[in-house]
């Protein structure tokens, strides 16, 4: 399993907890469970986790090539998927002259971050196994 894909799964881990433990303090703490959200800092620390063996160009070249096609898709569906929502829900939800709640705003904002690097993370586990599959 090459540095990419441990990575991938290390971004679809944390998402999975954050989305658990904030799934499961909704109960207790009402919108304050937004704080959960802090535990996507948990990525940032991936990198150092996992390193690139330097010797290994090949691999490096593949993974580069996968990572661009996989970045470009999440950025891509993302916006899609922003601009429905926040086009086309507000003005049912709220009304043509309703106020949107500011814990909406910041959940759209942390919902954006895990759909983007969900879709990223998802399409390298994808594109690798297909690498793969093709390679035996």
């Amino acid at each position: 399993m090459s540095v990419t894909q441990k990575l991938a799964w290390f971004h679809l881990a944390v998402i999975g907890l954050t989305l658990v433990v904030v799934l499961a303090l909704v109960p207790f703490l009402g919108s304050g469970a937004l704080l959960g959200f802090m535990l996507l800092w948990l990525m940032w620390f991936g990198p150092f986790v996992f390193r690139q063996k330097p010797d290994d160009a090949a691999g490096n070249e593949r993974d580069h090539g996968i990572e661009r096609r996989s970045w470009v898709l999440a950025y891509t569906l993302y916006w899609v998927v922003f601009l429905l929502v926040a086009t086309v829900l507000p003005p049912f939800v709220y009304g043509p002259g309703g106020a949107v709640p500011v814990w909406i705003v910041q959940v759209s904002v942390l919902s954006g971050f895990i759909i983007v690097y969900a879709i990223a993370s998802i399409a390298i586990l994808v594109q690798s196994a297909r690498r793969a599959r093709n390679v035996e």
